[in-house]
C-alpha cells in the first residue's frame, strides 16, 4: 500500500510536470500591435532560454467579441497549468480581479502589461508593466490637438473604444486635467465633456460612430469641430478609414495613439496629421525581462528594485502615483508620428508581416515598390543576366569546339567555370517571376513555392561551384608559374578540380531544397536562401527558411571570403615570383620583361578582377540587410537599397568578365600583330610600287611620244627645207 501511494504521488508529479507552462501570454485581443508585443517577448525568451525546453511559452489569445470573458477562462486555464507568470492587458475590468488573485494565491505571478489591473496587488497584481506615463498620455494628445487645430484653436471630441479598458480611463482623464488647468490649452475646446463611446466594440461600430460625429459638424451643432482624438489604435484605424473612404478628410481629422502602418493612407491623404504611439515591441520585451527577474528571485516586487531589461538597459520598479497599494515599471515615452516619419515606421512594421488590414497592406506594397526599387530590382539582372548567360555559353561553345583547347586542364577548368555561370545567370535572368505571388515585397512576382524553391536549389548550385572553380582557376595559375609545374603533372589531380566543387556545390543545394532555405530574398531579385516572410527572425515565427542567414554564410558567403583571401595570398605569390624571374631576366638577358610568365601572371589578375568586381557586393549587402540593423538603424536602409541597385547589375556578369578576359591574349596577340605591320607595310608597298611602276612607264611613254612628235615635225620642216634649196 505504502509503495502504491508513491507511484501515485511521483505519477502524480510527473504529470503535473509535463503540464506545467511557464509563461502564459494574454492580451486583449488579436490586433496587430499586441502581436508585436508578443514578438518582443519571445525574443526576450529566446534571448534567456536558449535551451527552448527549459521554459515554455504560450499564448493564450481571446476573440475580439468576447474578450473580457475570454481573458477570465485564460486566466483559470493558466492558473490549472501552475504557470509561474501570466502576463495579461487587462480588457476585464474589475470583473477579473477574483480570478488574477485566485491565480497569485495559487503561486502564479500576475504581472500586467499595456493595461493594469484597478486595485493592483489587491487583485493579485505583482506590478505593471507601464508604456508611457499616464500623464504623458494626455500631455502628449492635448499637444497634437493644439498642433493640428492651430493657435486660433477650435473643437474636438473624444472616441473611445471601451469603458473597461483602464489604461484608456487613466489616459482620458489626464487629458481633461490638462485641459481644466493649463492655460495653454485654452484654446481648444472638449465639445460635450464626455467621451464617445461605439455600441459595438468593432472596426464597423468605431466607423459608424465617426460618421456620426462628422455630421455632428455638418448639421451645425458643432461648428467648429474639427478633430476627433482616439486614444486607441483600434479606433484610430476605424476612423481615418471612416474619413477616408467617405472623403470627409477636408472637413475632420483625426488624431491620437495610432499603429503606423494602419494610419499610413491617413496620414498621407491629410486625414491623420499627426498621432503617436510607444514602442509595442519593446513593451512586451521589457514585459518579459522583468517578470522573468522576479520569478528567478532577482528582484521583490517593491518600490526601488532595479530590473535588468536586456538590450533596453534597467528599469525601476515604481509606486504606481495613479493606483493605491500598486506598483509599475515604466519604458519611456511616447513616439510622434507624421507625414516626416510616418513612411519608415510602417516599413518597419510591414516588412515583419504586420500591415493592418487589406487596404493598408495593399497601399504600402505600391510605396514599398516606388520608395525600394522593386521593380528596378527585377528589370535590370534580367539585362545583365541575359549578357552573362549569352557570353557564358559562347565561351564553353568556343572551348568544346576545338580538340586542343578541350584537352587542356585550363580549358576543362574553364567550361567547368562557364556552365556554373550558366545555371545562375538563368537563374538571374529570370528574377522575380518564379517567386510565388503572394510575394508582396517584390514586382512581378509570377510563380508558386515550388518554382521559388527550383529558382534557389540551380542558383545556389551555379554561385557556389562558380566559387570553387574560381578558386580552382586561381591555383591553376599557382601550380603553373610559382611551381613550374607541367600540364602532365597538373592532369594526375585533376579529378579533384572538379569533383570538389560539383560536389560541395550539389550537397549544399540539395541541403537547402530540404530544409526549406530556397525563398524569396528580403529586398533582392531571385529566390535563394532566406527568411521568409522578410526579417521573421524578429516575427513570431518563420514559415520557411529559419536560421536562413547563418546558412547563407555557410553555404555561400564563407566560401567566397576564402576564395577572397586565397586570391590575395596566391597573387602576392604568383607576383614576388614574377618579379624575380623579370629581375634575374635583366641581370643576364638585358631583358626588359620577364616573358611569359609576366603575362601569364597578368591574366591571372584579371581573372582575379572580374571575380571580384561582381562578388564583392553580395556579402557587404548580407551583412547590412539583416533585421537587427535595418530596424534600429534608419540611415543604413539607403545603403541597403543602393547596393541592391549595384549588385543586380554587376552580381550577374561573371560570365560576362569571363569571356572578355578569356579573349584578351587573343586580342592582345591580334594588336600586336596589327602594331608590327610588316606584313600591311609589304603588301602596301607591293601594290604601292606596281601601282607606281606602271604610272612611271606611261608617263614616260607618254613624254617620250611627244617628243617623238616634236622630233619628226623639225625633221619634215629641215627635209622640206632642203628640197627647196636643191631645186633652186
Amino acid at each position: 500500500m505504502v509503495l502504491y501511494s508513491i507511484l501515485v504521488v511521483i505519477v502524480a508529479a510527473t504529470t503535473s510536470f509535463a503540464n506545467r507552462i511557464d509563461v502564459v501570454w494574454i492580451p486583449k485581443y488579436r490586433q496587430d500591435n499586441f502581436q508585436l508585443m508578443e514578438v518582443g517577448a519571445r525574443i526576450a525568451h529566446e534571448e534567456l532560454h536558449h535551451d527552448k525546453s527549459a521554459w515554455t511559452l504560450q499564448s493564450m489569445v481571446p476573440e475580439r467579441a468576447t474578450s473580457g470573458r475570454d481573458q477570465i477562462r485564460h486566466v483559470q486555464n493558466a492558473t490549472n497549468l501552475n504557470a509561474q507568470i501570466i502576463l495579461l492587458s487587462n480588457n476585464a475590468g474589475r470583473a477579473i480581479e477574483n480570478y488574477t488573485k485566485a491565480a497569485n494565491d495559487s503561486g502564479s505571478l500576475v504581472v500586467t502589461y499595456d493595461s493594469p489591473l484597478v486595485v493592483g496587488k489587491d487583485a493579485g497584481e505583482s506590478f505593471h508593466v507601464a508604456p508611457v506615463d499616464f500623464a504623458e498620455t494626455g500631455k502628449v494628445m492635448a499637444e497634437m490637438a493644439l498642433s493640428i487645430l492651430g493657435d486660433g484653436g477650435g473643437d474636438f471630441v473624444i472616441m473611445g473604444s471601451s469603458r473597461r479598458s483602464t489604461n484608456q480611463v487613466g489616459w482620458i482623464k489626464s487629458l481633461k486635467q490638462l485641459l481644466r488647468n493649463d492655460v495653454k490649452y485654452s484654446k481648444i475646446r472638449l465639445v460635450a465633456g464626455e467621451v464617445y463611446y461605439s455600441r459595438e466594440d468593432n472596426a464597423e461600430g468605431y466607423k459608424n460612430l465617426t460618421l456620426e460625429i462628422a455630421q455632428l459638424k455638418k448639421n451645425g451643432t458643432y461648428p467648429d469641430l474639427s478633430l476627433i482624438m482616439v486614444p486607441s489604435t483600434s479606433g484610430a484605424a476605424a476612423a481615418a478609414a471612416a474619413l477616408l473612404d467617405n472623403e470627409l478628410c477636408g472637413i475632420m481629422k483625426v488624431s491620437g495613439l495610432g499603429f503606423p502602418p494602419e494610419l499610413l493612407r491617413a496620414s498621407i491623404a491629410g486625414c491623420a496629421p499627426q498621432f503617436a504611439l510607444f514602442d509595442n515591441l519593446d513593451l512586451g520585451y521589457l514585459a518579459y525581462h522583468a517578470s522573468h527577474e522576479l520569478a528567478s528571485g532577482k528582484v521583490e516586487a517593491k518600490d526601488g528594485e532595479t530590473v535588468s531589461a536586456g538590450r533596453l538597459g534597467t528599469r525601476q520598479i515604481e509606486t504606481d502615483p495613479y493606483r493605491d497599494n500598486a506598483f509599475w515599471i515604466k519604458l519611456g515615452d511616447f513616439i510622434k508620428y507624421d507625414q516626416s516619419n510616418v513612411e519608415r515606421a510602417s516599413f518597419l512594421e510591414c516588412i515583419r508581416g504586420f500591415c493592418g488590414s487589406k487596404e493598408d497592406t495593399e497601399f504600402f506594397h505600391n510605396k514599398f515598390i516606388e520608395k525600394y526599387k522593386s521593380k528596378v530590382l527585377a528589370i535590370i539582372p534580367k539585362f545583365t543576366g541575359m549578357i552573362s548567360l549569352l557570353c557564358s555559353l559562347l565561351l564553353a561553345t568556343y572551348i568544346l569546339s576545338s580538340r586542343k583547347r578541350r584537352s587542356s586542364v585550363f580549358g576543362r577548368i574553364m567550361v567547368g567555370l562557364s556552365i556554373s555561370d550558366i545555371f545562375s545567370s538563368a537563374m538571374m535572368f529570370l528574377s522575380t517571376w518564379p517567386m510565388p505571388t503572394n510575394s508582396w515585397l517584390h514586382w512581378g512576382a509570377a510563380g508558386t513555392a515550388r518554382t521559388c524553391s527550383a529558382q534557389g536549389f540551380f542558383l545556389q548550385l551555379g554561385l557556389c561551384t562558380a566559387t570553387f572553380y574560381q578558386a580552382t582557376l586561381l591555383l591553376y595559375y599557382f601550380l603553373t608559374i610559382v611551381k613550374k609545374k607541367r600540364e602532365s603533372q597538373i592532369k594526375k589531380c585533376e579529378i579533384f578540380f572538379h569533383l570538389v566543387p560539383c560536389t560541395v556545390g550539389l550537397g549544399t543545394s540539395i541541403a537547402g531544397l530540404v530544409l526549406e532555405l530556397y525563398n524569396p530574398t528580403s529586398r533582392g531579385s531571385v529566390c535563394w536562401i532566406a527568411e521568409y516572410p522578410a526579417y521573421c527572425s524578429k516575427s513570431l515565427s518563420c514559415d520557411r527558411g529559419h536560421n536562413a542567414i547563418l546558412y547563407q554564410w555557410w553555404f555561400l558567403y564563407v566560401f567566397v571570403c576564402v576564395t577572397f583571401l586565397w586570391l590575395i595570398i596566391a597573387m602576392t605569390t604568383i607576383f614576388c615570383k614574377v618579379h624575380a624571374v623579370e629581375k634575374k631576366s635583366r641581370l643576364y638577358s638585358h631583358s626588359p620583361s620577364g616573358g611569359n610568365s609576366h603575362d601569364v601572371a597578368m591574366q591571372a589578375l584579371f581573372y582575379c578582377v572580374s571575380y571580384s568586381i561582381p562578388w564583392i557586393w553580395a556579402p557587404i549587402k548580407a551583412a547590412i540587410d539583416t533585421a537587427d540593423i535595418v530596424f534600429t538603424r534608419p540611415n543604413a536602409d539607403d545603403a541597403v537599397v543602393a547596393l541592391s541597385i549595384v549588385n543586380a547589375v554587376f552580381f550577374p556578369l561573371q560570365g560576362f568578365f569571363n569571356f572578355l578576359i578569356y579573349l584578351r591574349p587573343r586580342y592582345a596577340q591580334m594588336r600586336n600583330w596589327m602594331s608590327n605591320r610588316r606584313v600591311v607595310v609589304e603588301v602596301r608597298d607591293f601594290f604601292f610600287k606596281k601601282i607606281k611602276t606602271s604610272s612611271s612607264k606611261k608617263q614616260a611613254e607618254d613624254v617620250t611620244s611627244h617628243e617623238g612628235n616634236h622630233t619628226n615635225v623639225d625633221i619634215d620642216e629641215n627635209n622640206q627645207k632642203i628640197r627647196a634649196e636643191s631645186k633652186l
